[in-house]
Formats: structure tokens, sequence, C-alpha cells
């Protein structure tokens, strides 16, 4: 289950009691899509998956064992980019790597593509770490009134297991669109971004030990970002399920979408579920580095024992 809800600030013993209430009140609870059943962070398997780029991985034939050599990615821009956007994109990495706690990773540019070598078995890691990060809140359309025929039908079409084209366009954050669950199986019809990346200050990782939630993401919000996000769940709040969720999207994946019972103020946003710690930490890393400013495709892994 994910929750979405307000910071909790931390109060004097008179007053827990109250504020635990109130907390309690204003916790947005992940309900079913359209499709009618809710998704999860987790598999079957009990094991986290964080969305990662797929692209095929191979290994050299010198011996070593599995912590030791490195491993090299090769990304590959979706589109062909000049010398100065692949520059900014390889500063975006090198932060992102830094909060990944990738220690010795050498990330460049070659050619039209960038390259990122880390130590070890490091493959799962740097895949994530070319993840775009296109955040962006966008309301749950619900019922076939207010979704147009084309949207339907692309609804009914789309296969979340299908792997995204190559060719496949950017979504346009002007434009409803139909997004999957990051974990598969739900499908979900969505309206234009209300909410983007541009409207978060920090984006940080922490264990709330107090609620137990668990590992969390905990957004703090521009003051236009705030108010925005004060009126979107307003107005969904006063609207039937499941016209009542926000879809909060990563890049082409919903990584939740939560219910609304009333409008949230204040400018801070937290995000718990089933994370781990690490996936609560690449997240929010990705979130607060900003989006890229490309798409990248994993186009080569590498593993090189020493």
């Amino acid at each position: 289950m994910r929750l979405l809800r307000t910071i909790p600030r931390a109060t004097s013993s008179a007053s827990a009691t109250a504020t635990a209430l109130t907390a309690v009140a204003a916790v947005l609870v992940m309900s079913a899509a359209l499709t009618g059943c809710s998704g999860s962070s987790n598999s079957s398997d009990g094991k986290d998956r964080s969305p990662l780029i797929p692209g095929p991985t191979r290994t050299s034939t010198a011996s070593g064992t599995p912590a030791s050599g490195r491993t090299t990615v090769t990304y590959t821009p979706r589109s062909a980019q000049g010398d100065e956007t692949l520059r900014h994109t390889v500063d975006l990495l090198r932060a992102r790597a830094d909060a990944f706690g990738l220690d010795g990773a050498r990330i460049e540019v070659h050619g039209g593509t960038i390259t990122a070598e880390a130590p070890g078995d490091s493959g799962d890691r740097l895949r994530q770490l070319a993840v775009t990060a296109e955040l962006g809140f966008r309301p749950v359309l619900g019922g076939d009134a207010s979704v147009p025929p084309e949207l339907q039908r692309q609804f009914t079409a789309f296969d979340c297991m299908a792997p995204v084209p190559v060719s496949a366009p950017a979504l346009s954050p002007t434009s409803p669109t139909v997004a999957c669950d990051r974990t598969g199986p739900t499908k979900y019809v969505l309206g234009p971004v209300a909410l983007s990346g541009r409207d978060v200050t920090s984006a940080k990782a922490s264990l709330d030990a107090q609620t137990g939630n668990g590992w969390t993401i905990n957004l703090v919000l521009t003051s236009a970002g705030g108010t925005k996000f004060a009126e979107l769940t307003r107005r969904l709040s006063q609207q039937s399920a499941p016209a009542n969720q926000i879809g909060i999207m990563l890049d082409r994946q919903v990584i939740s979408a939560p219910s609304v019972s009333q409008s949230i103020t204040g400018g801070e946003v937290q995000i718990s579920g089933n994370f781990t710690r690490t996936s609560a930490q690449d997240l929010a890393a990705q979130i607060s580095s900003g989006a890229l400013p490309v798409e990248l495709t994993v186009s080569d892994v590498t593993r090189i024992p020493s």
C-alpha cells in the first residue's frame, strides 16, 4: 500500500495524541485504478522492483571474485544530442552517482553516447543512474464520461509488460496519457501534469520509525508548488473514486496513486510505502538532482572481473 501524507512535525507529549489523530485523518490511502486493482511496489516474491532500464549484460572471461572488478554501462540517447546537452547530462549523472554512494564511478561522453564505470557488480545501480526522473503529479481520470474515446481505446490496448519502443515520443505534460504502475499490472488514464519536479525544492529519504511506515521520501515544495498541491488535493477530494486519485509519475511509470480525502497544505509531502532503504535513497537522489535533459537507454552492460 502506498501512502501520501503531510510530513509530521515534532510535537510535545501533551499534544502527541491529537497530532497523531490529525495525521491519520490526513492519510491518503492507495485505492484501485481503472482496472479495479491496486498496484504494489513489491513483487510476489517480496523483493523490491525498482524501475530499471533494460539492456544486455555481458561478462568477460577474466577471473575474479563476485565483488571485485568493475562494471561498464553505455547509455545511448533516444535522439541525437549536441555536445553541450551531453556534458550537462554527464554533470547530473555524476551528482547522482555521488548521492547513490557509487564511489570511484567514472562517467564520460564518448561520441554520441555516455559511458559509466563503477567498481564491483554495479550494473543495476548504473541502470538506475540513468532514469530520466521526470516527476509529475497527474490527476487520475475516472469513468468513461471523462475519458475521450481515443484515450479509452489507447487504455484498452496498452500493454504494461511491453517495453517502451526506442522511437516512442516524449510524454507531453499538457496532454492526458495512459501509464502503468511500476510493477506492471495496473493501468491508469491520467490528466495533464498539475505539479512537476520543478515544484520540488528537495527530496530526502528517511526511516519513519515514529509511525511505522518504514522508508519514506519527504518532499519539500516551492511556495508556488505548495499552493498548486493544496488546490489539486482540494479539488480531487471532492471527486468520487477513481477521480479522487493522484497519479505520481516518474518518467513513464506510476510510482504511487493515492486517493485524496481533503486538501493538503503546508508545502511538505511524505510518500511512504514498501520502499527499501536503497530504493528510497535512489528515488530521492533522482528527484533532487533534477530530471535529465535527455532520455537515455542502456545499450550495453559489461561486467569485468579483476
